[in-house]
C-alpha cells in the first residue's frame, strides 16, 4: 500500500527504514530461537524465561521511546505552526488540539466524581453518627416507657418526667428530620453525578427508599 501523497520523501524514508529495522529486529530473534536443540534442564528454563522477559521489556521500551521520538517532532511542529512543518504535520494541530479538549474533560469530569465521593463519604457519616444518636434516644424513650407502665400514677403525676419525656421526644423528632435531610441530599447528589445509581442496589435504595 503507497504511503500518503502528503509525505515528504524524507519522511517516507524515514518510516521505510523504521518499518524494515522491526522486521529485523523480528528475524533476529527467530534465528536466535532456531539455535542448535540440547537438553533442556528447569534451570536452563528459568535461565531462558527470565532472559525472554528482559529482552521483551527492552524491546518494548526500544520501540516505545522510538515512537515517542517519531511523534515528538511532528507534534511541535504542529503546535508551533513551523515554517518547515510539512502539510500533514500542520493537518495534525485539530487533532492535537481535540486530544487535549477530551484530556481536559476527562480531568473535569475525574475531579467532579472525586467531590460527589467526598460528598457522599461525609453524608454518609453524619448519618451513622444521627442512627446512632437515634438508636440511644429510643434506648431512653423505651426505658421510660417501661417505668412509666410500671407506676402509671406516678408517672401522670410527676412534671419532672413528663419534662424529659417531652425533650427526648423533641430530640427524636428534630434527629429524624434530619436524617430525612441528609438523606435528600445524599440522594440529590448521586442522582446529579451521573452515576449509575439505578445499577447499584446500595445507591438504588438510597434515592427510592421513602424513609
Amino acid at each position: 500500500m503507497a504511503l500518503p501523497s502528503l509525505l515528504s520523501e524524507k519522511e517516507r524514508r524515514v518510516l521505510e527504514l523504521y518499518d524494515r529495522l522491526q522486521e529485523l529486529g523480528l528475524e533476529s530473534a527467530l534465528l536466535a530461537a532456531r539455535g542448535p536443540h540440547t537438553a533442556i534442564t528447569e534451570e536452563d528454563l528459568r535461565t531462558a524465561q527470565e532472559r525472554f522477559l528482559e529482552s521483551r521489556a527492552s524491546y518494548m521500551l526500544r520501540n516505545d521511546v522510538v515512537d515517542s521520538v517519531m511523534m515528538v517532532n511532528p507534534i511541535i511542529k504542529a503546535v508551533h505552526r513551523g515554517t518547515d512543518a510539512s502539510p500533514i504535520e500542520r493537518d495534525l494541530l485539530p487533532h492535537i488540539e481535540q486530544r487535549d479538549a477530551v484530556s481536559g474533560a476527562i480531568a473535569k469530569q475525574d475531579s467532579e466524581l472525586r467531590g460527589i465521593n467526598d460528598e457522599l463519604s461525609e453524608i454518609q457519616a453524619e448519618s451513622i453518627r444521627i442512627s446512632r444518636r437515634n438508636v440511644a434516644l429510643a434506648s431512653e424513650v423505651l426505658k421510660l416507657a417501661e417505668a412509666a407502665s410500671q407506676n402509671t400514677s406516678d408517672f401522670t403525676d410527676n412534671p419532672e418526667v413528663k419534662r424529659e419525656i417531652s425533650t427526648l421526644e423533641r430530640e427524636v423528632k428534630a434527629s429524624r428530620q434530619k436524617w430525612k435531610v441528609m438523606k435528600g441530599t445524599a440522594s440529590a447528589v448521586v442522582v446529579g453525578s451521573g452515576i449509575d445509581w439505578a445499577a447499584n442496589p446500595e445507591l438504588r435504595d438510597m434515592v427510592l427508599d421513602p424513609d
